[in-house]
């Protein structure tokens, strides 16, 4: 008889787990987002949050497994990943996280909170760029998923990640490959990257630069458009649930 209660119990976790996934698919389609690999296919997605692969160390989305974006912002992903591959067919794009639901910024935060790490994680009042669909953070890949070498992994929050350099400014103009290039070889005179890891990181940025995509200063694997906060919460709608 215990057998028989035992298997019932793994049914019932299991339906209730597959019944979440479901719900937070569901969701955020009624938001208006679309699942990147269906527009592109050869795009990889290896969310790195249904994972204990993260800064957190836990695993923070559960089943999802999905790299959802706001179909405009997606497609400027898609463009770069086809500029990507007309120059380098054995590369693709590899996703690490794309949109995330403001309960998940919110525990994400508490995880951190009176740690060095807080400040790197917004506190899900407003929400950040993730939280409305219009972030993606990703990296350059062989086609069996082998991600190149950037200097750093994903979630290292060290001075090694950075792509300073540029201001924080809505002005795409101050967002140059000369200047990112200029960073880039600042960081591998101090030995803090490779001339191959620079090579690499500059080559992502700059097929993301063509779609109007740039990076976010403290990290290299994370993209965006070059708007302003206040504009991104007035034209796109937030995730909250």
């Amino acid at each position: 008889m215990s057998r028989v209660v035992a298997l019932l119990y793994v049914m019932l976790v299991t339906s209730v787990a597959m019944a979440q996934q479901i719900d937070v698919d569901n969701k955020m389609r009624e938001y208006g987002l679309v699942d990147i690999r269906s527009l592109e296919s050869s795009i990889l997605v290896e969310l790195k949050y249904s994972t204990e692969d993260n800064f957190v160390g836990k695993d923070m989305y559960g089943e999802l497994e999905i790299a959802y974006l706001e179909e405009r912002f997606a497609e400027r992903v898609v463009e770069a990943q086809r500029i990507l591959k007309s120059q380098y067919p054995q590369y693709t794009l590899l996703i690490y996280d794309a949109a995330r639901p403001l309960s998940v910024q919110r525990q994400m935060r508490r995880c951190v909170e009176g740690t060095e790490l807080e400040s790197f994680v917004a506190d899900g009042t407003r929400g950040g760029r993730h939280n409305y669909g219009v972030a993606v953070d990703l990296t350059i890949a062989t086609a069996d998923g082998t991600a190149l070498d950037m200097g750093t992994p994903f979630d290292d929050l060290t001075t090694a990640s950075s792509v300073k350099g540029t201001p924080d400014s809505s002005d795409i103009s101050t967002r140059t490959i000369e200047v990112y290039r200029s960073y880039l070889n600042s960081l591998v005179a101090q030995g803090l990257i490779t001339i191959t890891a620079a090579k690499n990181r500059l080559l992502l940025i700059e097929v993301m630069h063509k779609v109007g995509l740039v990076p976010y200063r403290r990290e290299w694997w994370h993209f965006e458009e070059v708007i302003s906060m206040t504009e991104t919460r007035n034209k796109y709608k937030l995730l909250d649930f």
